[in-house]
């Protein structure tokens, strides 16, 4: 049998090592890269993470404002119906204080058509059924005034007039001509000057 030897390669076959030795000595796993696509990906989920994040810090943001503007609106419905009770309060007390300056035995004022001391005949000239709605009435004319005890001294000291009218029947007629009809106009306001409250009575002493 003739031996035959068998050619060494030119150059060395052999597989890329899987373990680097470290300074220590200690077996380590190679260096590697992620693939391409994979880097890829992981870089489009941390964006879409970070825009979530974004779109739900906006709506948390757009919440909260929401609420503390309903929490302001409901405090100003609150304190304006507050301002509204006390102005209806200040006018019906003005009204009663009115009406038992007419009751016997207090002296009636004198009516005049100028109104002098906010008393009014009813000859006057001023259109007072249409003028006691407007602001400029009660500031340009002669009023009368009615201390307001019992409610505070944020409110304003309401104002008030009296119209001597002709006698009319009550009940019965022909109208009693020692009966004699007057027509009370009261403006009130409230905490602030923006609450009013005008009320009107027909009222007579007899």
């Amino acid at each position: 049998m003739n031996n035959q030897q068998i050619p060494t390669p030119k150059f060395p076959i052999s597989n890329p090592p899987l373990l680097q030795a470290s300074a220590l000595g200690t077996p380590r796993p190679a260096h590697t890269c992620a693939p391409k696509g994979m880097q890829s990906k992981s870089a489009y989920q941390s964006g879409a993470v970070l825009i979530i994040s974004l779109i739900m810090l906006l709506l948390l943001t757009l919440i909260g404002t929401t609420g503390m503007q309903s929490t302001s609106v409901e405090e100003k419905m609150a304190g304006n119906l507050r301002d509204k009770n006390l102005a209806f309060q200040a006018a019906e007390s003005a009204l009663k204080a009115a009406e038992s300056s007419l009751i016997s035995p207090a002296v009636l004022p004198t009516f005049t058509d100028a109104g002098t001391g906010g008393f009014y005949k009813d000859t006057s000239t001023i259109p007072i059924a249409s003028a006691i709605l407007t602001d400029s009435f009660w500031t340009t004319n002669p009023v009368a005034t009615s201390s307001v005890t019992t409610l505070g001294n944020s409110i304003a000291t309401p104002v008030y007039i009296i119209q001597q009218l002709p006698a009319a029947c009550f009940g019965t007629c022909p109208p009693d001509p020692t009966s004699t009809p007057y027509r009370i106009s009261v403006r009130a306001t409230g905490g602030t000057t923006n609450a009013v409250v005008i009320l009107q009575s027909i009222y007579s002493p007899s």
